[in-house]
């Protein structure tokens, strides 16, 4: 009997939990959509959109959301939408109980820059990708010019002669490079820029002081950079600042001075 009994209590409180999931999937779906509420982690990434650019584009794409029921949404396609542009390293769209749709947001953070001489160029972020140059936000990074195609000179591609951001061994070694310098406190606010001579070379231009550092490819960085801060530390105050205007670390245990 105490058996039977557990069994009807049970049933009971089952068909109940359908019904309430039933009605509240059924209010959902006739609730209409009230705000939109865009979220971005400001403690990540770098300010290349705004909350503004983020309703603008999906209201653009996908029609104002404003007023519609909530069934009639496409969330996956509207967080497809926002992965999809250059400046956005991650996007999460869901909707609340209330009739708010949640978009949040993490934008892309950048560590350098390359510039061809005839475009804009694009960035390089702090995971190794690329994306493109935009007029929105100017970051303070790494900016690296020059005749870029010429890097790693023996590599024979005619993709890189077209668009250097097809130059995987370039973007590789920069953003190595510009990982390490920027978590550097002391380089990271002596090397202003690096400029690929018609050699295929990496050449540092600091910003402070006349010298500039031959360097050859952005490898074995930790080594070279070492052999510059001797330079500053033993050479420099020995031989007299701003002396010499090239100085040579590309070579195993030298320092050239010119």
């Amino acid at each position: 009997m105490k058996k039977a009994l557990r069994n009807i209590v049970l049933f009971t409180l089952f068909f109940s939990l359908i019904v309430l999931v039933s009605f509240a999937k059924h209010e959902q779906e006739k609730t209409l959509v009230r705000n939109v509420i865009v979220s971005i982690d400001i403690t990540q990434g770098d300010p290349f959109m705004d909350q503004n650019d983020i309703r603008d584009l999906v209201y653009s794409r996908q029609d104002t959301l404003m007023g519609k029921p909530l069934s009639s949404l496409h969330l996956e396609e509207v967080e497809k939408l926002l992965e999809e542009q250059t400046a956005v390293k991650s996007a999460e769209v869901y909707t609340g109980h209330n009739g708010d749709v949640h978009l949040e947001i993490t934008l892309k953070k950048v560590i350098a820059r390359i510039k061809p001489d005839s475009t804009s160029g694009f960035y390089v972020d702090d995971n190794g990708g690329t994306m493109e140059w935009t007029s929105k936000y100017s970051p303070r990074v790494l900016l690296v010019t020059g005749h870029l195609s010429q890097y790693n000179r023996f590599l024979k591609d005619t993709l890189v002669n077209k668009d250097v951001i097809n130059h995987t061994k370039l973007i590789n070694d920069v953003y190595a490079f510009a990982e390490y310098v920027r978590k550097d406190s002391f380089w990271r606010s002596q090397i202003g820029q690096v400029y690929i001579n018609e050699k295929g070379d990496a050449v540092l231009v600091p910003l402070l002081g006349r010298e500039e550092f031959i360097f050859g490819e952005l490898t074995n960085y930790k080594k070279k950079l070492r052999k510059i801060k001797r330079y500053y530390d033993e050479i420099a105050p020995k031989m007299g600042w701003n002396k010499y205007q090239e100085v040579n670390v590309k070579f195993e245990r030298q320092i050239v001075c010119k």
